[in-house]
């Protein structure tokens, strides 16, 4: 089950933990940001989702602030 919970720290299907809050900022990452997307992540895919969206022009922030309720960093990206 992907992102099942043993005590605080949430894993994914193969076993990999979710330590990573990504912040999508669209419209720019200051107070006035038009949209915020925060999802939780493993490191390899916050890394690699980073990659791909600061070269696709979108400003993004991962720490490790992460917080029941977050979902999931889409799989195949973001899409609308």
């Amino acid at each position: 089950m992907a992102g099942s919970t043993e005590g605080r720290v949430r894993f994914d299907s193969v076993g990999d933990a979710l330590t990573h809050r990504v912040t999508v900022y669209l419209g720019g990452p200051e107070d006035g940001a038009e949209l915020t997307m925060e999802y939780v992540a493993t490191w390899k895919e916050a890394s690699d989702f980073t990659v791909a969206a600061v070269h696709a022009g979108l400003a993004v922030t991962v720490d490790n602030r992460i917080r029941p309720g977050l979902r999931r960093l889409p799989r195949y990206g973001l899409r609308h």
